[in-house]
């Protein structure tokens, strides 16, 4: 594959591809619906954007996000399809294909199946646990886990979730026990209205 890497530092430079709506809708739909590219990271190279820049995207423009989920459909159908063909080559007994091969890599990277490798997450790096939970939600709904793996997901991030609790909590307690020791400071015996640097002034 040859890259013009001065052309795209230049057009980096000068603040990158801006979104278009009917340009890059079009074009995700073309090019996952190709079975020669097929993939987010083609989408990402033609038009000179990074992944993250693509699920911000996907984030701010819901006609976009509609057509990466239906990219993926048919994507996935390709693939599908692809297997359907594959199932009634002839090959000698005991062995097997490399276009069976790769077709079973493809689908391992594209769509996850019968995956063991790290996972993608989507996930706000600010973002407070409760946010992570609806984002991780999200990602989950757009199939981009298998059910091990959000089972995993979800656990740790109940975790998150208790330890953000109990430093709240702590934070909270840590104000309460402030604000008793400055009434404390400012109290006048039996008289919780007297206030004690009043009466020094005096």
């Amino acid at each position: 594959m040859k890259v013009d890497a001065k052309a795209l530092y230049e057009k980096l430079k000068a603040g990158g591809t801006k979104y278009d709506e009917e340009i890059h809708c079009e074009l995700l739909l073309k090019i996952m619906a190709d079975v020669e590219k097929s993939r987010l990271s083609a989408f990402c190279v033609e038009v000179g954007i990074g992944e993250s820049t693509f699920y911000d995207w996907v984030k701010r423009y819901p006609i976009f996000a509609l057509s990466y989920a239906l990219g993926k459909a048919l994507s996935r159908e390709n693939w599908e399809e692809e297997g359907r063909r594959l199932k009634d080559k002839i090959m000698m007994p005991g062995t097997t294909g490399y276009s069976f091969e790769y077709w079973r890599m493809v689908g391992w990277s594209r769509f996850g199946i019968g995956k063991t490798c790290k996972i993608k997450l989507d996930l706000d790096p600010q973002g407070k646990p409760t946010d992570h939970y609806s984002q991780l939600i999200k990602q989950a709904n757009n199939g981009e886990f298998t059910a091990s793996e959000i089972k995993q997901l979800m656990e740790a991030l109940s975790l998150g979730l208790k330890t953000q609790q109990t430093v709240d909590m702590q934070k909270e307690i840590d104000d309460l026990k402030a604000d008793l020791i400055t009434m404390a400071e400012n109290s006048n015996g039996n008289n919780s209205f007297a206030d004690k640097r009043a009466k020094k002034k005096d």
